[in-house]
């Protein structure tokens, strides 16, 4: 299971990364580690899901304001991996983001990594502007755009809002992963989807009953909303409804590197646009199972997504059962 046809998909990093992945024997609180393996690659979210997209047979361009020292090697390896991309120039420099990733895992760590985000830049106004006209000149090429990540320190909600609405006016369903202020203000901006996980949702809304948490997306304005609730699997909800149009989950959880599995999500929810419920959280499951077997965020084999595929069990608007939480 692929995306079947090539959608184009323009990725937007409001706040991109220089992904460092470390890989240690266990990760001990308190101790000096030995680092048994380096990886460092051009990342943030939306990076990740441009790479995503192309694995599943989509087209992408990664879009994302990139200064500083490590601005070079960004460029450089995103054109080494032959990721199309348009990199704004911006003063300040591009932030790193570190994941410590335990090879033989603990009592302690559970398997999990542990990621260091540094903060990233301050985007001044001018700069700010020129990536909203950059994205929305290479929307009117793209029939998606996602949002993904966080957003840089200072970031308002005049500015977001601005930049969500400018793309849609330019005729493109916006696919918004994000958290905190930013996932409200994409229900505001009225985005197409948003994709919150569990823990985001109740975090934003204030309120742990998912039903209300989706409610309160919807008066804000959302459209569509996707919630992915780790081994639970997905639940996609349509305006109107606080029940569920569809769920989806993995018939066992896999073991791996969960980093980048958001990101797969939403590359899966971009390129299966248009299609039933079922199939694209059934695409979604696949994808986002296969890239916690990656070492580093941001792959996929498709090969796992297909086997992967054949693992996930769905529920329709018709076979889901009401309970007090829907």
């Amino acid at each position: 299971m692929t995306a079947g046809r090539q959608v184009r998909v323009l990725c937007l990093t409001p706040n991109p990364a220089w992904d460092v992945t470390y890989g240690v024997d266990r990760l001990d609180p308190g101790e000096a580690l030995r680092v048994r393996s380096v990886t460092a690659r051009a990342g943030g979210k939306g990076v990740n899901v441009a790479r995503v997209v192309r694995a599943l047979g989509g087209g992408s361009v990664a879009v994302a304001p990139v200064g500083g020292i490590l601005a070079p090697a960004f460029a450089a390896d995103l054109e080494a991996a032959g990721q199309p991309a348009t990199l704004v120039p911006v003063t300040g420099a591009l932030r790193q983001a570190v994941a410590v990733v335990p090879e033989h895992p603990g009592p302690d760590d559970g398997g999990h990594p542990t990621v260091l985000n540094e903060p990233g830049a301050v985007l001044t106004e001018e700069e700010w502007g020129v990536l909203v006209r950059t994205a929305v000149g290479l929307a009117a090429d793209r029939p998606v755009v996602t949002i993904s990540g966080s957003l840089p320190p200072g970031t308002t909600q005049d500015r977001f809002t601005s930049l969500v609405r400018a793309l849609r006016e330019a005729g493109c369903p916006v696919h918004v992963d994000a958290s905190g202020p930013g996932l409200l203000w994409a229900a505001q901006a009225g985005a197409d989807l948003i994709k919150p996980n569990r823990a985001e949702l109740a975090e934003a809304t204030g309120t742990d009953d998912l039903a209300q948490g989706v409610a309160v997306l919807q008066r804000l304005g959302a459209h569509d909303v996707v919630v992915t609730d780790g081994e639970k699997g997905l639940a996609a909800f349509e305006p109107g409804s606080t029940a569920p149009v569809a769920r989806a989950r993995l018939d066992a959880p896999v073991h791996g590197n969960p980093t980048g599995a958001g990101d797969a999500a939403m590359a899966a929810l971009a390129v299966s646009v248009g299609r039933p419920w079922a199939e694209r959280l059934a695409l979604t499951v696949a994808t986002s199972a296969a890239a916690v077997l990656q070492p580093v965020a941001g792959q996929v084999d498709p090969e796992d997504v297909r086997r992967l595929a054949d693992r996930v069990l769905t529920e329709t608007v018709n076979d889901i059962p009401r309970t007090t939480e829907d």
